[in-house]
């Protein structure tokens, strides 16, 4: 640097170019925040969420386990807490469910992890099997588009809206607003 310069700096005078990245500075620190804030939503869309359902095990808990032959219905229940589902009609299946999922940004859930664990009791209430079953066991349902079709008559606007005129009590035969 030349003599001038360093007087100039030796005394606060900014020269034109100081000055001019003085002015710049600003406009940049704000656009890096802009961009940062801008990566950071876009990324963030990315990130994918996971949920769980049913029973999850605790800490240190591989999986739910019974004794057969000893086990309860009592002692599952002391264990493991209510069934998440029994069996519509047979008091004596019991299961377990549980399930995690994944979803990223707008994409339909997929099912990560699914357990189910049936609990057979016999007629006393006594295990009798333990059956573990998860994602590869599973079935895939679909849905039928078909409509059950309803009896009964389909009436036309008009004829919703004037059914009822003429099936009014007559006087004094019913109870009608303001009457006893």
């Amino acid at each position: 640097m030349d003599g001038e310069h360093v007087v100039a700096r030796r005394f606060g005078i900014k020269s034109r170019q100081d000055r001019n990245m003085a002015r710049r500075t600003p406009i940049s620190f704000a656009f890096a925040a802009v961009a940062a804030a801008g990566l950071a939503l876009a990324l963030d869309g990315c990130v994918s969420v996971r949920t769980s359902h049913g029973y999850i095990l605790e800490r240190g808990e591989n999986a739910l386990t019974a004794r057969e032959g000893i086990d309860t219905k009592e002692s599952i229940i002391a264990k493991y807490g209510e069934p998440s589902m029994r069996a519509t009609f047979d008091d004596n299946s019991w299961y377990y469910l549980a399930n995690r999922d994944a979803a990223r940004a707008f994409f339909k859930p997929q099912v990560t992890m699914q357990q189910v664990v049936v609990f057979q009791f016999d007629e006393n209430g006594v295990v009798e099997r333990v059956e573990d079953l998860n994602l590869s066991d599973s079935v895939k349902v679909s849905m039928v588009k078909d409509e059950t079709p309803t009896r009964g008559k389909e009436l036309t606007v008009w004829e919703q809206l004037l059914g009822n005129v003429g099936r009014l009590p007559a006087a004094g035969q019913g109870a009608g607003p303001g009457q006893q």
